[in-house]
């Protein structure tokens, strides 16, 4: 985040870990800290003393899991609520414990009783943001903008919810504004970065992140943002190279994690996949996307029943997503011999992706179908010749034994069953 005259400026990447422990998915890019609390009936507009001593303990704490990798989710879940204990009015110290309805209500409370109380307009427009309606969220920095004009920050999130909407000239429109009343906003240089790549206009992006890199040398969201530079212009290695520097500024930034996984994937390189996407998961970065990816790596590593588990964790946290029904049925077809089961799941994956119309001649479901549909047939076959042969090894044993029996019957004098005796010359019938 860029710097701003506000106290308690934390860092994004601490930001990003305590809000992880409320969510699965990638943390939103987080906005400033507000310095005052919801005012409370004839209360101070500022923390009282033992809650801000308490929300800078937490703060350096978050910091240091951070900065060292480790992390304590109950611990820094305890500190946040002895700040909220402290002054129940504290907002910030809800919104970092993901408590976001309990946040929405402080900021507001205090807002009516002082619409000029810039953090918690500001902490609004931010949880906003965060559950996606950023029409609602433009409104609430168009107000922070209008009533502080000299404010560059506003202008920076609001030239990146412009960005969001594509709305690209409104939004480097803002980002300049920003960059003119605070030419460090790293958010302002970030959203022209992002802008510029959207447009495909590689060389503006390329210039506009080494600019940026001349203020912060330290932001992993920057070194992502040149690293799908470089990536949008082909250049494959440059860009594993600076989405491994995003980690390196933070170990547990996903976003790299699971770029540096797809280059992986791409390369058949499935171990290196399994290890990004393996960390991704242990930082937070459980989507249903990410568990499907983690699956097909350990499918590429030989390890099915690893490959299984996970499109089934896939399959919780988003049951109509399809290829997660064409990979498990490759899985069971290829290593499973459970073809007839592959058919059902290529079915529901082609219900699940719009129906036959809307696949292309080159699906590749459309040939797996056609290779299980063979194995079913080939099976149903092997099965009908091993009835065949079964049958006719039982008619040979009966005949062999049979024939025995008749053997065996000869050998002790005894006429088969049927023939009538020889009565010779001395039988009464001819007499």
């Amino acid at each position: 985040m860029s710097s701003t005259n506000f106290s308690l400026r934390p860092l994004l990447a601490v930001l990003v870990l305590v809000t992880a422990c409320a969510t699965s998915a990638p943390a939103e890019k987080a906005p400033a800290a507000p310095v005052a609390p919801a005012a409370s009936g004839s209360g101070p507009s500022t923390p009282n003393t033992r809650a801000m001593l308490l929300f800078e303990d937490a703060t350096k704490a978050a910091e240091a899991q951070a900065k060292s990798g480790s992390r304590d989710d109950a611990a820094l879940e305890r500190r946040f609520e002895a700040v909220r204990q402290a002054d129940p009015t504290f907002a910030e110290a809800a919104e970092r414990q993901g408590k976001r309805d309990q946040a929405y209500a402080s900021y507001r409370s205090a807002l009516q009783k002082k619409p000029s109380l810039k953090p918690a307009a500001e902490g609004l427009a931010r949880l906003t943001r965060a559950q996606g309606d950023l029409p609602s969220a433009i409104a609430q920095w168009n107000d922070v903008a209008k009533a502080f004009p000299d404010d560059a920050e506003s202008r920076a999130q609001l030239a990146e919810l412009y960005r969001l909407t594509s709305d690209h000239d409104r939004a480097q429109d803002y980002a300049r504004q920003a960059l003119i009343r605070d030419p460090k906003n790293i958010d302002a240089y970030k959203t022209l970065l992002r802008s510029n790549l959207d447009r495909k206009q590689f060389a503006m992006a390329e210039l506009v992140g080494v600019r940026a890199l001349k203020i912060s040398t330290t932001d992993p969201d920057l070194y992502m943002g040149i690293g799908d530079v470089q990536l949008g212009k082909g250049a494959v290695d440059k860009a594993a190279a600076q989405y491994q520097k995003a980690l390196d500024a933070n170990a547990g930034f996903v976003p790299a994690r699971l770029a540096l996984a797809r280059l992986a994937l791409k390369d058949e390189d499935y171990a290196a996949a399994e290890k990004h996407l393996s960390r991704a998961v242990a930082d937070g970065g459980g989507t249903a996307e990410v568990h499907l990816d983690l699956g097909v790596a350990y499918r590429g590593l030989g390890q099915p029943d690893k490959a299984l588990a996970e499109y089934d964790a896939a399959e919780k946290l988003q049951p109509r997503l399809a290829a997660v029904y064409l990979n498990r049925g490759i899985v069971l077809q290829r290593y499973k011999d459970m073809p007839e089961k592959s058919l059902e799941l290529y079915k529901q994956y082609v219900a699940l992706s719009g129906g036959e119309s809307a696949l292309a001649n080159d699906a590749p479901v459309l040939a797996l179908r056609r290779e299980a549909e063979q194995l079913v047939a080939a099976k149903s076959q092997a099965k009908a010749q091993e009835q065949q042969a079964k049958t006719l090894e039982d008619a040979q044993k009966l005949q062999q034994q049979r024939m025995k029996d008749a053997e065996d019957r000869t050998a002790k004098g005894t006429p088969a069953k049927g023939t009538a005796p020889d009565k010779g010359k001395d039988s009464p019938d001819k007499l």
